[in-house]
C-alpha cells in the first residue's frame, strides 16, 4: 500500500483507490501482533485492535450487501447475524489470523463491487433507528464515500490503541507490512522485547475501619465501588479505568516495608509469576507470593532492596 491513494482517471477508480487504502490500514494496524496483544485494551477505549478488525469487517460486509442487492433491500437476517457476531468482540483465545482472513474476504468483495456496480444505482435506506426517515435511498457513490469515511475514522481510533499498546505508529507499520525496507527518511517497524510493565494496574490502600474508609472514599470519588467483596472493595477511576482498592487492614501482609503497610501499587504485567521471580532474582524479598484474585487477575508483591513495596498484577485479556 502506498502512503497516498493512487491517481485515477475516473471517479469509480478514484473511489476504489481510496477504499483500498483505508482497507489496508487495518492490515497495517494488526501487523506483528500476537493474539493476546490483539485482544488487549491498553487505552481509554474499550476496543482492542482485534475488536476493531471484527467491527470493520461487519460494517464493510453490510455496506457491500447493500450495494450488491441495490436497488432492493439487502437481506436483514444476514445483517442481524453479523451484528450479533460482532457483539462478542475479540476475546482471549480468539485468533487474529482467523479474524484477518474474514476481513480479507470481505475486503475483496468490497473492492470487486466498487469496480463493478454503477455509482448512480439507488441504495435503499435500511430500516434502522439510526438512519434518516426523510431519505428513501442513497446512491452507490454515497455508500462508498460513507464507508471510506467510517474506515478512516476507525483506523485513526486504531492508531491510538496500537501506539498505546507497543509504541508502533502508522507509517513505520505500513512500511513493515508492505516490506518496503529502509526508506532513508523512515525505518520500518520492528518488534522489540516488551517492557517490564505497561503502567499502573491497581493501587490498594489498607484501613483498620473498612466501613468508614469505604464511606469516605465513596464521598471523595462521588461513586460507589464497582466491586464489593467483604473486606475488599474497588473503584475504577480516570479515563483508563485504573483500579483503586481498599482492603481491611486485618488482611495486610505480615512484612510491611514502612511499618504500616499503608499502600501497595500494582504494576501491570503480562505474567505475574515470571515478573515476581524476576524481581526476586534482582534482590527483592517476597511480601505476598503470586495468588489468584479471581476473574483472571493474578497478583504478587515484593519489597525492593530499598524498602519499598512493589506489586505486579496480571489482568485478564480482552
Amino acid at each position: 500500500m502506498p502512503f497516498l491513494a493512487p491517481p485515477a482517471a475516473t471517479e469509480q477508480d478514484n473511489l476504489t483507490g481510496y477504499l483500498s487504502m483505508q482497507i489496508d490500514a487495518f492490515r497495517a494496524l494488526a501487523h506483528g501482533l500476537s493474539d493476546a496483544q490483539a485482544a488487549a485494551t491498553p487505552s481509554a477505549s474499550t476496543f482492542s485492535i482485534g475488536a476493531l478488525v471484527r467491527h470493520v469487517t461487519v460494517v464493510t460486509a453490510n455496506w457491500v450487501d447493500a450495494v450488491e442487492h441495490a436497488p432492493a433491500h439487502a437481506p436483514v437476517a444476514e445483517i442481524e447475524r453479523r451484528v450479533a457476531e460482532f457483539e462478542r468482540g475479540f476475546v482471549a483465545g480468539d485468533s487474529l489470523a482467523a479474524a484477518m482472513k474474514e476481513y480479507d474476504d470481505v475486503a475483496d468483495r468490497a473492492l470487486a463491487a466498487s469496480r463493478r456496480v454503477d455509482l448512480d444505482t439507488a441504495v435503499p435506506v435500511p430500516h434502522a433507528p439510526w438512519f434518516p426517515k426523510d431519505v428513501e435511498h442513497w446512491s452507490v457513490r454515497w455508500a462508498w464515500c460513507h464507508l471510506v469515511q467510517e474506515l478512516a475514522r476507525h483506523a485513526g481510533h486504531g492508531d491510538i490503541i496500537r501506539e498505546t499498546l507497543d509504541g508502533a505508529t502508522m507509517y513505520p507499520l505500513v512500511a513493515a507490512a508492505e516490506g518496503m525496507g529502509d526508506l532513508g527518511f523512515l525505518q520500518p517497524w520492528t518488534p522489540s522485547e516488551p517492557g517490564f510493565t505497561t503502567g499502573v494496574s491497581t493501587v490498594v490502600y489498607f484501613a483498620a475501619d473498612p466501613a468508614a474508609a469505604r464511606a469516605w472514599y465513596t464521598e471523595l470519588l462521588g461513586a460507589e465501588p464497582y466491586f464489593d467483596q467483604g473486606p475488599y472493595v474497588e473503584w475504577r477511576v480516570g479515563p483508563h479505568d485504573r483500579e483503586l482498592g481498599l482492603l481491611d487492614a486485618a488482611f495486610a501482609p505480615e512484612h510491611r516495608a514502612d511499618g504500616t503497610g499503608s499502600v501497595i501499587a500494582y504494576w501491570q504485567v503480562d505474567d505475574a509469576e515470571a515478573s515476581y521471580e524476576r524481581l526476586l532474582g534482582m534482590g527483592a524479598t517476597s511480601q505476598w507470593p503470586p495468588r489468584d484474585f479471581c476473574a483472571g487477575y493474578v497478583g504478587a508483591s515484593v519489597v525492593d532492596p530499598f524498602g519499598n513495596v512493589l506489586g505486579v498484577m496480571q489482568r485478564p485479556v480482552g
